[in-house]
């Protein structure tokens, strides 16, 4: 047993991250199908029963998310149980385990709380758009610091700790970053909901609901959603240029290329997204490029700021050296 606990820590980084992406695309499955209430108003069981002895459609999808939450907490019990084997020798893999076992029960308390309140099936309230917003948005902080996980389980680490106060202006630069993609992250949440709870019958319908001031909070607010996250991918684009002008990490510089065409795929994504009115298919694909992105992102970060530069390549920049002690 203690020999299959030890198991190599980047495969099961690798197995937390690719597992809980999937349950992160299977709960806006559940959303976007409107099965949230397959199980009633019942939590951890499905209308009273561990394990029910009969099905339909919507019980299957939610009994399944379930199932697999289920076996991600697991998954996080387990890593969390390697990382405090090698707190001592890999701190950052520690500190990220840590806060993704934090996360992932975070996580399955807002689930919980979405179906004993009742703010699944027919419930059009806006405290249940708020919900699902705040449950994506600790979605994505769960998928940074399994970013995290993932970054510190391999054989060539950046350094721990990142030694933020000494890089002030990255560390701005970066955070903000996180912080607008998390603000992203929520209206896309509303947006979904608005979709979900009001969906219109055609482009121009959809459109004339956004700006009638009669329309639900909901469909209203879903217009912020394009021009947040339009801004928001520009703004990670020249973050990730600044800091490779001001640090520039052989690391990260792939991670941007991938976060350039993360991007562009986003772009596009979104956009068919908006024509054909959020099919389900597209719906989860959009949510998948913006789990990448957020992903890759805090890699990104994380290598820039924890890795340090020969001092050959620090006095070659001197002005930047300047302009990053400010």
């Amino acid at each position: 047993m203690v020999r299959f606990l030890r198991v190599n820590i980047e495969k099961l980084a690798i197995w937390a991250f690719v597992m809980n992406t999937v349950v992160i695309l299977q709960g806006a499955f559940v959303r976007a199908t409107g099965s949230g209430a397959g199980c009633g108003s019942h939590w951890p069981t499905c209308h009273g029963e561990i394990v029910p002895l009969s099905f339909n459609q919507q019980m299957l999808i939610e009994y399944s998310h379930r199932t697999l939450s289920g076996i991600v907490l697991l998954l996080a019990v387990w890593l969390l149980i390697r990382a405090w084997q090698l707190r001592a020798e890999r701190p950052g893999f520690w500190w990220f385990s840590g806060a993704a076992f934090v996360l992932v029960i975070i996580e399955a308390l807002l689930g919980a709380a979405t179906v004993l309140f009742e703010l699944t099936g027919d419930n059009v309230s806006t405290a249940r758009g708020i919900m699902v917003a705040a449950h994506l948005v600790n979605s994505m902080l769960l998928m940074g610091a399994l970013s995290g996980v993932l970054v510190f389980s391999r054989k060539r680490t950046p350094g721990w700790p990142l030694q933020l106060g000494q890089q002030p202006l990255l560390t701005t630069v970066f955070s903000l970053g996180l912080v607008l993609m998390l603000v992203m992250m929520f209206t896309g949440g509303i947006a979904a909901m608005g979709n979900t709870m009001f969906p219109a019958e055609t482009l121009a319908e959809g459109v004339a609901m956004d700006f009638d001031p009669d329309s639900h909070p909901l469909v209203r607010l879903r217009i912020l959603h394009p021009i947040i996250a339009v801004g928001t991918g520009i703004f990670l684009l020249l973050a990730l240029g600044f800091a490779r002008m001001i640090k520039p990490v052989e690391d990260s510089r792939p991670l941007a290329q991938l976060l350039f065409g993360l991007y562009l795929g986003q772009l596009a994504v979104g956009f068919i997204n908006f024509i054909l009115m959020a099919p389900v298919v597209l719906q989860i694909i959009h949510l998948a490029l913006a789990v990448a992105i957020f992903a890759v992102f805090t890699a990104a970060a994380l290598s820039t700021l924890g890795y340090r530069l020969p001092q050959k390549a620090v006095a070659l920049r001197p002005s930047m050296t300047k302009l990053e002690n400010v």
